[in-house]
């Protein structure tokens, strides 16, 4: 096998760091939606004695697309969103101790269960997006068949989802979807408070809920 002389080495690396270069600066061009307040996630489940819910108000993370998303309505052009080629970069974050039910006892069971001491955040990183159908004229809502991976207590599973995505402003996006979800697929035994002697049981099937509100990040932030 020969070995490449100086000159070609050199080429070879040059070549390489430019087409690094021209990714990241094709991925620096993209729009980023970053999180903004009003978002909310919201997780229903049941119980032998009542049905319960928490909610959290708060979704970090970002949401990024190409500029082409903008101005064209129809999506059509936007390669992110409408084939498996290419897919949006999108990745959410949720503290676990942001989730509350109004009841003191039933959130530290809860973060006993997730062992929030060991994991703190609930993660998503999508992994494909496709558009189902066709967009209105307006632009929205449009509706993606999504796959991604969600990390809970530790344990990534990786889940199929619908979600709506609506231009709330021109600067402004509301992703939402439901998705039921069991804790055994975690890792998580159903909480059963142990003062209630076995009476009283979790179900192993939760709902969630989410509205993620994003705004689209200025190029001086």
């Amino acid at each position: 096998m020969t070995t490449c002389s100086k000159p070609i080495r050199a080429f070879l690396s040059w070549a390489g760091a430019l087409l690094l270069a021209g990714t990241l600066h094709s991925a620096d061009a993209w729009l980023r939606y970053t999180s903004f307040p009003g978002s909310k996630v919201t997780i229903e489940g049941t119980s032998t004695i009542h049905d319960w819910t928490v909610e959290g108000k708060v979704i970090g993370g970002y949401f990024e697309v190409e500029p082409s998303f903008l101005t064209d309505l129809s999506l059509q052009s936007v390669k992110s969103l409408t084939t498996k080629e290419l897919n949006p970069r999108v990745e959410s974050v949720i503290f676990v101790t942001s989730l509350k039910s109004g009841k003191e006892t039933m959130d530290q069971i809860m973060l006993e269960a997730m062992k929030a001491d060991q994991h703190r955040f609930i993660r998503y990183k999508l992994t494909e997006m496709v558009l189902k159908g066709d967009v209105p004229a307006s632009g929205s809502p449009a509706k993606f068949d999504t796959r991604g991976e969600l990390a809970v207590a530790g344990v990534t599973q990786r889940i199929d989802l619908e979600v709506t995505l609506e231009r709330v402003e021109t600067d402004r996006l509301r992703i939402s979807g439901v998705k039921a979800l069991k804790m055994t697929d975690f890792k998580i035994a159903p909480p059963a408070p142990s003062l209630a002697l076995g009476l009283i049981k979790t179900g192993d099937e939760v709902t969630v809920r989410f509205e993620w509100i994003l705004r689209l990040k200025a190029p001086s932030d």
